[in-house]
């Protein structure tokens, strides 16, 4: 899954993937900001993971699902590295639709099928380098 991140100005990157998807990521200094900061990415990286495993279970079960949701925020530490001491996320399934069946999914993908949170509760091994490209 090879990713990269260009710098394009100021705190502003772009994220691509080998296909040619890409994202802007940026720091909000001051004024609007054209991307999304890393750790919204974070929150959204959790509740999309969750959200698709959701939406299919939902689905193989058959159920009338019209539409669906997430609604996510977090509290940070005040103190840098002002990580995340609470994610929260509210799914919001719409349809006829029994909110066990809805409940059920999402601890299935939270407990079972989700990457990103499985990542989140056992933190990986980070490997760090860097190198000088003289041009």
């Amino acid at each position: 899954m090879p990713l990269t991140l260009t710098w394009v100005k100021d705190l502003q990157f772009v994220a691509e993937d080998d296909q040619g998807h890409g994202i802007v990521i940026e720091s909000r200094k001051d004024g609007a900001a054209a991307g999304f900061t890393p750790m919204q990415l974070l929150l959204q990286a959790a509740a999309g993971c969750m959200a698709m495993d959701v939406v299919s279970i939902l689905q193989k079960k058959r159920l009338p699902l019209k539409k669906f949701r997430v609604l996510m925020e977090g509290d940070r530490a005040p103190e840098h590295p002002k990580r995340y001491t609470e994610m929260r996320f509210t799914y919001e399934a719409y349809g006829d639709i029994p909110k066990q069946a809805v409940d059920e999914a999402i601890k299935m993908s939270e407990e079972r099928y989700c990457s990103v949170s499985a990542t989140l509760t056992h933190a990986p091994r980070m490997v760090i380098e860097s190198r000088i490209v003289k041009e």
